[in-house]
């Protein structure tokens, strides 16, 4: 079972939930926002766990699905 952890759940992020459900071999353990609005929605909607700490998700997770606005990109991938 592969472990995802998602960084970013804004509009494509969302998608991305969606799309990770579908896949059999796939569990999503947590994912990563600093909107609290929008992390309450996702947690409320897909009863996922929110992690307050990337680094933390990271320890968490096989992969990384990093769909966060893009100049929060280089920072996100150089922790994992």
């Amino acid at each position: 079972m592969l472990k995802v952890g998602v960084f970013g759940t804004g509009h494509l992020g969302k998608f991305h939930l969606n799309n990770w459900k579908q896949i059999r071999d796939a569990e999503i353990v947590g994912f990563y926002d600093p909107n609290n609005q929008i992390a309450a929605e996702v947690t409320e909607k897909y009863q996922i766990k929110r992690f307050q700490d990337p680094g933390e998700l990271l320890d968490h997770c096989d992969a990384a699905d990093i769909i966060a606005p893009t100049p929060a990109h280089f920072s996100l991938c150089e922790m994992a």
